[in-house]
């Protein structure tokens, strides 16, 4: 229960970023720490728009459309200016990719060790964020037309409209396919990744009970019980707790 309540808190609301601090060293000198929580909304709100996003766009594939894909679009657009409907996750994204990317280049700590491949997804999602909003308020696309060949590229029977459906669509459409392709062998593969991490999915028993993994080359340890055992009186005149006195 430890381990699947962990991980569900890790995936859904982002715990370990959410207990991240930033540290800072001041004259003095002085050391700060601060709470990041700027970062912590930041990805939540990318995170979590871009799945319902994700779950929007399955009106697309299938039909008929499951319920929950409406109710879901019901209450995203909730807010509406005349007969359009406005979607509260176009702008999240929006401001959440705003915000990643300046702060890569404006903080100089994250400038420094960012490298294109930190930049080059945000430009990706950014792109395919713009072609789609695009496509949605202002330079409209035939829906229907949309419909017609998703649906044919998922029963592997692509049928293009003959009176096409417009250039914006085809570049939100190779927009996204380079994401497709480009995402497992990029740092979005966390997604997946996380469900592979020790430090998340085994019980936070270290203390306990040393976990070896099999494959490992048999080399002699230093225990815990042993380090203890060494440092003992130092650690207890320092004020460290021990396990044994």
């Amino acid at each position: 229960a430890g381990v699947v309540g962990r991980m569900l808190l890790e995936v859904l609301l982002f715990r370990s970023l959410f207990r991240n601090t930033k540290t800072e060293l001041h004259e003095g000198p002085k050391l700060t720490y601060r709470w990041e929580k700027w970062l912590w909304l930041g990805g939540l709100a990318f995170h979590w728009s871009l799945l319902i996003i994700l779950l929007r766009h399955l009106r697309f594939f299938t039909e008929p459309v499951p319920a929950f894909v409406n109710i879901l679009s019901g209450l995203d657009g909730i807010f509406r200016f005349g007969f359009q409907a406005f979607f509260v996750t176009d702008v999240l994204v929006v401001l959440a990719l705003t915000y990643l990317f300046l702060r890569r280049v404006l903080v100089p700590q994250f400038r420094y060790i960012s490298l294109g491949a930190d930049y080059f997804p945000l430009f990706l999602i950014g792109g395919i964020a713009a072609t789609g909003i695009l496509m949605k308020y202002w330079l409209r696309v035939d829906v229907k037309s949309v419909k017609e060949l998703a649906m044919g590229l998922v029963t592997f029977q692509p049928v293009l409209p003959p009176d096409g459906i417009g250039v914006l669509f085809y570049i939100h459409l190779f927009l996204v396919s380079v994401l497709l392709a480009y995402f497992p062998f990029s740092k979005l593969a966390h997604m997946g990744g996380i469900f592979l991490s020790p430090t998340r999915n085994m019980a936070n028993d270290s203390r306990f009970k040393r976990h070896v993994n099999p494959w490992n080359y048999p080399v002699k340890v230093h225990t815990y019980e042993e380090y203890e055992d060494e440092f003992r009186d130092k650690m207890i005149a320092v004020g460290l707790p021990v396990e044994k006195r």
